[in-house]
């Protein structure tokens, strides 16, 4: 009994409370509430202050404002809503994006990190400050018009002095370096001709001692003059081929070992050059 008697007192507190919280949300959205805030709706949009202006014709559009104070803020309401400008900011700095960046107006701050996500303010002219850890303040002037949606601003900050001269100290920047390159075209032409040329030398060494050895069994000693010279011309043919051999890899030798190791913008070229009766060979590069 006892329990049902407890049961009934609930039910009637609970009635009794909501009634007074119907009487009150009655009273603070009242005739006069609704008139004032239709009122400063308007004159709020007329001098540009669209984010109160926005919040003023939420409260006159209420159900318990008058039909027609009801329906005229309902409809500024979306009218101010298109009117107010979104912001989307981004920064960078040598080539990377940053988030944690704190954006001011004044002494308000208006963002506190960068998101991505569009940002609302209100129509005028503002200098923005973008701050940032490590990185130097960076303030500049823009006019926000109304009806601009989504506007990209994007600024670009530097890092502080002592930042800077960190990345850049000794050590610090690692950067894969290339390797140095070399040119392996002329001194592989000079190591090509050495090399027959050495070639040459045992070819025709091998001949003419080949040829001698024929004449001392056939007419030595009254072999002919003529006889004689052949034998003597595949020698200097010889000697001939093995002092190019050498020169020319001596030649292959220097050529490589000489240059400058430099990117391959810069290496030695060959050029073949036409002329009348012929063509001339031209190398040119940096040593």
């Amino acid at each position: 009994m006892h329990l049902e008697y407890r049961f009934a007192a609930g039910l009637m507190a609970f009635g009794a409370l909501a009634l007074l919280a119907r009487h009150a949300s009655a009273e603070d959205v009242s005739p006069a509430t609704c008139a004032r805030a239709y009122e400063e709706g308007q004159e709020l949009r007329k001098s540009g202050q669209l984010v109160s202006a926005r919040a003023a014709l939420q409260s006159c559009a209420h159900d318990q404002c008058p039909d027609f104070i009801r329906t005229d803020c309902a409809s500024w309401y979306d009218e101010v809503q298109s009117e107010l400008p979104t912001l989307v900011f981004a920064a960078r700095s040598q080539g990377r994006d940053l988030s944690e960046v704190r954006i001011w107006v004044g002494e308000r701050v208006l963002a506190s990190h960068i998101d991505g996500q569009a940002v609302e303010l209100d129509p005028g002219d503002y200098d923005l400050r973008f701050e940032a850890r490590d990185m130097r303040p960076l303030e500049q002037h823009f006019v926000i018009a109304r009806g601009e949606r989504n506007r990209l601003i994007q600024v670009e900050l530097e890092p502080t002095v002592a930042t800077a001269a960190a990345a850049h100290a000794p050590g610090q920047d690692r950067s894969p370096t290339p390797p140095p390159q070399r040119s392996l075209l002329l001194p592989g032409i000079f190591a090509g001709v050495g090399v027959l040329g050495v070639a040459g030398f045992a070819g025709l060494g091998a001949w003419g001692l080949s040829s001698e050895k024929h004449l001392e069994e056939v007419c030595s000693p009254r072999c002919s003059a003529s006889e004689l010279s052949e034998v003597r011309t595949r020698y200097l043919l010889a000697d001939v081929s093995l002092g190019v051999g050498l020169a020319s890899l001596s030649l292959g030798a220097y050529f490589y070992l000489s240059q400058d190791p430099t990117p391959q913008s810069r290496a030695p070229r060959l050029a073949l050059l036409p002329r009348p009766g012929g063509a001339d060979v031209v190398y040119g590069g940096a040593f």
